[in-house]
């Protein structure tokens, strides 16, 4: 977690830990130290996405999962949750007998409007699994190539949060 100053947290949103500390706390990626009368008040942060207008709002991620019991196939979905938190919750239903893991996502202002657009284009050339599910037929490479495109309609310079090989043995060829 990374110390911020009071001036660059105003390009975050501010997080209510009196609210909902466990899921305010998972959402943490940065905090501020201020003085009070005797003590050092913390305040953390959690990322955003700043529109034109300079509007500081909670941003979407666009991600894609990959899952050894799957080979070939990449789940293309959306969240407004962390990446590892989406992963979670899908990993703990009842019906997934091996994991999905991260293996990117973008932040973007609307997640489902760029989710929208890529599903669409992949079903388009053939590569959608089931009409009802978020997989698709197609590389790592060529998924991220895809989301890239569509999110330059969506952002002014698609910036990655993150770009990562969650697991060794996984590489293009085998996803």
């Amino acid at each position: 977690m990374e110390r911020i100053t009071e001036d660059e947290a105003k390009h975050y949103l501010k997080l209510d830990p009196k609210k909902d500390f466990l899921n305010s706390m998972k959402r943490a990626v940065a905090y501020t130290l201020t003085k009070d009368d005797k003590w050092d008040v913390v305040t953390y942060y959690g990322e955003s996405w700043e529109d034109p207008t300079d509007n500081v709002t909670r941003p979407h991620y666009v991600y894609i999962l990959v899952n050894p019991g799957v080979p070939g196939v990449c789940k293309i979905g959306y969240t407004r949750t962390t990446i590892y938190e989406r992963c979670r919750q899908i990993n703990s239903a009842t019906g997934v007998i091996e994991p999905w893991y991260p293996v990117y996502s973008i932040k973007c202002p609307s997640g489902p409007l760029l989710e929208g657009e890529v599903h669409k284009h992949l079903e388009a050339q053939g590569f959608r699994v089931n009409d009802k599910r978020e997989g698709f037929h197609i590389s790592v490479k060529d998924s991220i190539n895809v989301i890239e495109l569509f999110a330059k309609k969506y952002n002014n310079i698609p910036e990655k949060s993150l770009h990562l090989q969650s697991n060794d043995n996984i590489n293009d060829n085998s996803y």
